[in-house]
């Protein structure tokens, strides 16, 4: 794409979420009005919510340490095992032992949390 294609998509993006958010914000403040004239309780709507942010760090903790597990194994495996040498192979012996190991690494991290609860 040329120059000003990029332009006009960026230009459009940010006026989609520029334009998207000033009606949210209007819709809003036309709901809460309505409210206020009809003497409705608004003390939930102004009240300011406490948000807590709960970070999985076991279960990624777990998911890349299971991953790392795979990676060393399949370099193990690729550096004793005669058939393994070629890259290609290799290569798939490694995607796939980080994902079954990340995987149990994920479960495990999911009967921990069941566990600790």
């Amino acid at each position: 794409m040329d120059g000003f294609s990029v332009m006009i998509v960026w230009l459009a993006f940010f006026s989609s979420v520029s334009l998207s958010w000033y009606f949210y914000l209007q819709a809003r403040n036309k709901e809460r009005m309505a409210l206020i004239e009809k003497n409705a309780d608004v003390s939930e709507i102004f009240k300011v919510r406490q948000f807590k942010l709960r970070f999985p760090w076991m279960k990624l903790g777990m998911i890349f340490f299971g991953m790392g597990l795979g990676l060393f194994l399949s370099t193990i495996l690729g550096l004793n095992y005669e058939p393994l040498r070629n890259n290609a192979v290799a290569a798939m012996l490694a995607i796939g032992l980080m994902m079954v190991f990340g995987g149990g690494g994920a479960v495990v991290a999911v009967l921990l949390e069941r566990q600790k609860d």
